[in-house]
């Protein structure tokens, strides 16, 4: 489209208006520029500390339990930013994981790293360390990067802007103006319904700025689009790693880590916590007669049998394996009823003490059972457990396939 001509008046108010325009860009630039290396810089810090938030849960339990695997996952999450080049995960005890990406070693690499505390994910106690190491070289990249676009889109505001005003005096812009400023405040990336452009307006500056405009509308939208599908995938990694954590692969059940933490959370709205601690007699014979498979065989049939029982004794409670042939069964009591612990106990023997079929063999074990009670108030889990065992020693001596309550130096049928 030709620019049409323009009389004197025109010219003059245009050079008005273009001077005006280029001396508030200036300012505007003057301010812009350092204004957004700050703004850039906190920008990144926001994110780090974002990623770090997201992904610390991971690197506690990569730490807890010495997970290389776990910590590799969280150290290449980080890294995926190219902002950041080295990332290391230290335990108070000692423990460390790192990695980088600098070609060269770089003195005194984490002493200017950004580091933030792990926890605990058991109790909440520090555990250890996050060192986050920042690639400056990357960072004053993507902030002059960014800047620039600043800079950019404020220059290309300006010129628009111009242009457009020179449009003013040829031709009525008030009705188009009218409706794109309706539209642009209706656009937004949650809903991306592109701004019509009318045929008449398809070439000039409203049409430009129309089709920035959804071109922005739709990148936000799939830049939100895809961060919600990557807290997403760091939310379903974290409660993944988070259950394998307290989780025994073979049977499934809780393992001790798991059974703590419930009892942990039960033992504050309950009396009592009950404990009938069981190991299997004979399995020792089935490894070696059978082979370790047979026994991987009876490991899980006896834990389904187990939480079978748990479940359908109506008491709220959690089966767990602590070791290789030692399950535990927790009960939550509001009353210390010692006639239903008896029956759980019998029955749970019984439960152990029905066959198993293996190759075509019939194989048989049985348990012996340590009962110990707790009040929930100020319950010490390690004390519980070993007056269990105590309890379970006894019917060990005695014959096995039975059970027994500790009282005190004593135990009781």
């Amino acid at each position: 489209m030709n620019k049409p001509k323009l009389n004197s008046l025109s010219n003059k108010l245009l050079k008005i208006i273009t001077i005006l325009a280029l001396s508030y860009l200036v300012v505007i630039l003057l301010i812009m520029i350092p204004v957004g290396f700050a703004q850039a810089d906190k920008e990144h810090k926001e994110l780090e500390q974002k990623l770090v938030l997201s992904l610390s849960g991971s690197a506690a339990i990569a730490l807890y339990v010495n997970n290389a695997e776990i910590a590799d996952e969280v150290i290449s999450a980080l890294l995926l930013h190219e902002e950041i080049d080295a990332v290391r995960l230290e335990s108070d005890d000692g423990i460390s994981f790192a990695s980088n990406h600098l070609t060269l070693e770089e003195k005194d690499l984490w002493a200017h790293a950004n580091t933030y505390r792990l926890y605990s994910p058991t109790n909440g106690e520090p555990l250890g360390t996050l060192y986050v190491h920042n690639n400056h070289t990357a960072l004053q990249k993507t902030t002059l990067s960014q800047v620039f676009n600043q800079v950019m889109f404020v220059f290309i505001q300006f010129l628009v802007t111009v242009i457009a005003l020179t449009w003013v005096f040829k031709k009525i812009v008030g009705k188009p103006l009218a409706e794109l400023s309706e539209a642009m405040y209706t656009a937004t990336p949650e809903n991306p319904k592109k701004i019509p452009i009318d045929v008449e307006n398809q070439n000039n500056e409203l049409g430009v700025v129309i089709h920035s405009v959804n071109t922005f509308i739709e990148n936000s939208r799939q830049a939100i689009e895809r961060e919600r599908e990557l807290r997403s995938q760091i939310e379903h990694w974290e409660h993944y790693y988070r259950n394998m954590a307290e989780q025994d692969i073979l049977t499934g059940l809780k393992n001790r880590l798991g059974c703590e933490k419930y009892v942990e959370q039960a033992s504050r709205t309950s009396q009592y916590i009950a404990l009938l601690l069981i190991d299997l007699d004979g399995f020792k014979a089935v490894n070696d007669t059978h082979g370790h498979a047979a026994g991987d065989l009876i490991l899980t049939e006896i834990a389904g049998r187990f939480s079978d029982l748990q479940a359908k004794s109506n008491v709220p409670g959690i089966v767990g394996r602590i070791g290789g042939d030692e399950f535990v069964m927790y009960l939550v009591l509001q009353n210390n009823d010692h006639n239903l612990l008896s029956t759980v106990a019998q029955q749970a023997i019984d439960l152990a003490n029905l066959p198993s079929v293996y190759n075509g063999n019939s194989i048989n074990v049985g348990c012996s059972v340590g009962i110990a009670v707790q009040a929930s108030k100020g319950i010490v889990i390690e004390k519980l457990l070993h007056r269990a065992d105590q309890a379970m020693y006894q019917v060990k001596q005695e014959g096995k396939n039975s059970y027994h309550f500790y009282r005190g130096e004593q135990t009781a049928h």
